[in-house]
């Protein structure tokens, strides 16, 4: 029952956060890509305007390049990747224990090795 409800939802737990966090990752990057293409583009189109226009455009551009710059701050402060790739080897070292779990005899030495993965995930998170 241990390895079929606390092992198995861990796992599935830490492959979830993996998949959100790498689309997270990726939907930042490509945000943040699309804008930086953008705004030279608003740029570009100033030259071509008279007057107001490009003002406007000249301000289009400004405005698309400092989102940019925001998209690619909160990507940095929530950190997608790093978090990822710390349910990843969360991940690892739980398959890893759980492989180790059928060739032992000893129930309290597998639980404890369980354990000692959750444990040292809690601590990346100062806990």
């Amino acid at each position: 029952m241990y390895k079929s409800v606390r092992i198995a939802g861990q796992l599935t737990y830490y492959r979830n956060r993996v998949d959100e966090y790498t689309r997270a990752n990726q939907q930042a990057i490509i945000v943040r890509n699309t804008l930086l293409g953008l705004a030279p583009m608003a740029g570009a189109v100033s030259q071509f305007a008279d007057g107001g226009g490009r003002t406007a455009a000249g301000l289009v551009a400004a405005l698309l390049a400092s989102l940019a710059g925001s998209v690619t701050a909160f990507e940095a402060l929530i950190g997608f990747a790093p978090t990822a790739k710390l349910y990843v080897d969360a991940a690892v070292s739980l398959e890893e224990a759980c492989l180790r779990w059928d060739t032992g005899n000893d129930l309290a030495t597998d639980v404890e090795r369980i354990e000692q993965v959750f444990h040292a995930e809690a601590g990346q998170w100062g806990s």
